[in-house]
């Protein structure tokens, strides 16, 4: 989105550097030269204290030039939805300084007209409901976008037509470097300095106090930024695994009175493996690509041995004429919790987390791990480690959703493409082995994980043997367990999305215990199941009626299980057929 456009002492450097929040933000975050959500009020009407009746958002042109509105939209969710309503924005021109005021719906307890607006929010559908939009009075998330298209269903989208991004309050799942705090009935986010403060941290942006909405006749208020050195910063992917590679940009706006010299950007990568004052470079070199263009970049390897969270990095802009920004980058790394590595057995494909291999492309989840198949739309596997300590009580959350994480040029497919398609949307990671909180149950209902099944598979023999699995695991067991597809039967969802032809798993059982991998022996029982995924198929089938060697998944597949452990080991208990 935007960047810092104030002076910094610098003394306050070494604190800047240390700054690291690990929370999650949007991926994109380029520089807003023009326009800014500039005031935001969620509490009209909602008790007799309001001070308006009727929620509002306000921008603001912080620029020096004229900006015409229109096809433009401003888009709000919930604080945590994923389901963006979308109030177009007229063909308006806001001079510099002017202000513009939309009116969305009340709640009717009490508060005073808002001042004339600009805007009167028109009414959106969702479903078979028609309605005004209204914004939350505690907590949620507002969005400026150049376009009118609806944003992707995404709890923080990865999209460039984002000009300015709000996260209000301490449950918003996107904000710019920080949340703001909680809203109520009587406050208002008001960005600073009239709105001509932008920093990319929504938390020192804003101040919450009582709301002063402005509408276009409201005085102008100049901000003059010409004196300003201004910085945006990115990072493609924005999100991870431990050993990939991804490319840092910070974008320079230089300031022209007087004109910038000498801009350096260095960035802190401690928090990732790297040095404190890191060189970003606009030489053409370090994965820049356009030498001189005030786009300064640094290509970087993440540590193998990186934990796994988010990560802010600060970054500092500086100029010969002592003026500086500060923009913050969001990295999100992906990584298994300590001791839970699905892959300690071995990645069966060498799937990587490299973005051109995009038919094998590694997936590293808190809950599980994948090999994501463009081309199908589909994963290729996903493998999860199950035991005991993965069931408790939280309730199936049914939040389907499309996978945030994908690289943001490929199609993320939505639930609604499985709609009158014939097949369930089919786990491979299930809901029920992902019970210990409702965040890791979450986690199944992205749309990565999941596969066309057939329902006769899905809730048959499938479910029938995730049930078995989660007994192992009741009764002290610790499964590595991979789950994938086989075959194509044609295609859903207008040809995106490949329906396999069969449906397989591999389990590999032990005890539970410490030194998983050493304790691998003999007798150590696998089971490997392969069901049809087209019919006829009888629902009622037992699971056992389906088994088949290690072996012969992976000669249909060319996967190899369990490569880390001992060849001799390994041939013989891949080439056993479970009877139990």
């Amino acid at each position: 989105m935007k960047a810092a456009n104030f002076k910094i002492a610098f003394w306050l450097i070494p604190f800047l550097f240390a700054f690291v929040n690990n929370q999650p933000a949007t991926g994109y975050q380029e520089v807003s030269q023009s326009i800014v959500i500039s005031q935001f009020y969620g509490g009209g009407g909602v008790a007799a204290n309001s001070p308006y009746s009727h929620d509002f958002v306000e921008l603001f042109n912080r620029s020096s030039q004229p900006v015409s509105l229109n096809g433009w939209s401003v888009q709000y969710a919930s604080a945590t939805g994923s389901n963006w309503l979308v109030t177009p924005l007229p063909n308006v021109t806001l001079q510099p300084g002017q202000y513009f005021l939309i009116k969305y719906a009340g709640n009717g307890a009490g508060g005073a007209e808002l001042p004339s607006p600009d805007l009167n929010a028109p009414p959106v559908t969702v479903g078979t409901n028609t309605f005004v939009p209204n914004l939350s009075s505690t907590s949620g998330k507002l969005a400026l976008v150049n376009s009118t298209a609806q944003l992707p269903a995404s709890t923080c989208p990865d999209s460039p037509s984002i000009v300015d991004l709000v996260g209000y309050g301490s449950s918003a799942s996107c904000f710019e470097g920080e949340r703001t705090a909680n809203l109520s009935a009587t406050t208002a986010g008001i960005r600073n300095g009239g709105g001509c403060v932008d920093t990319n941290v929504n938390s020192s942006d804003f101040t919450i106090s009582a709301p002063s909405p402005r509408n276009s006749s409201s005085p102008t208020n100049q901000c003059n930024l010409s004196s300003n050195l201004q910085a945006g910063g990115s990072v493609s992917p924005n999100t991870t695994t431990p050993g990939g590679t991804v490319l840092f940009r910070v974008t320079v706006f230089p300031a022209t009175t007087p004109p910038s010299t000498g801009i350096s950007v260095v960035a802190n990568l401690n928090s990732i493996g790297g040095i404190q004052n890191q060189p970003f470079f606009d030489d053409g070199t370090n994965g820049d690509t356009t030498a001189g263009d005030n786009v300064f970049s640094f290509q970087y390897t993440i540590p193998n041995n990186a934990t796994g969270g988010q990560r802010q990095i600060q970054a500092l802009v500086t100029d010969a004429q002592g003026r500086s920004a500060s923009p913050i980058i969001n990295l999100n790394i992906s990584a298994p919790p300590p001791n839970d590595n699905p892959l300690l057995l071995g990645n069966p494909s060498n799937a990587t987390s490299d973005v051109s291999n995009e038919n094998n492309y590694l997936m590293i989840k808190p809950q599980y791990t994948l090999s994501y198949n463009r081309s199908r739309a589909t994963p290729n596997w996903v493998a999860w480690r199950l035991d005991q300590s993965w069931l408790g009580s939280a309730p199936r959350q049914d939040d389907y959703r499309p996978d945030p994480d994908l690289p943001s040029s490929w199609y993320r497919v939505v639930p609604e493409d499985y709609t009158n398609s014939g097949y369930d949307r089919g786990h491979m990671c299930p809901s029920g082995d992902r019970t210990r909180s409702i965040a890791d149950n979450s986690a199944t209902f992205l749309m990565t994980n999941f596969v066309p099944q057939l329902p006769a598979n899905n809730q048959g023999p499938w479910e029938d043997f995730e049930t078995y699995c989660r007994t192992l695991a009741n009764q002290g067991y610790e499964l590595y367990i991979f789950a994938g597809v086989y075959g194509s039967a044609g295609t859903i969802a207008q040809g995106r999305i490949v329906i396999p032809q069969f449906t397989w798993k591999v389990v590999l059982v032990l005890p539970n215990g410490d030194n998983d991998l050493q304790r691998i022996n003999k007798a150590t029982r696998t089971i490997a199941i392969l069901v049809p995924n087209q019919p006829p198929l009888n629902q009622n089938a037992p699971w056992r009626q389906f088994r088949v060697t290690v072996d012969h998944i992976e000669a249909i597949t060319g996967y190899n299980f369990f490569s880390n452990v001992p060849k001799n080991t390994q041939e013989i208990i891949e080439r056993r057929k479970d009877n139990l």
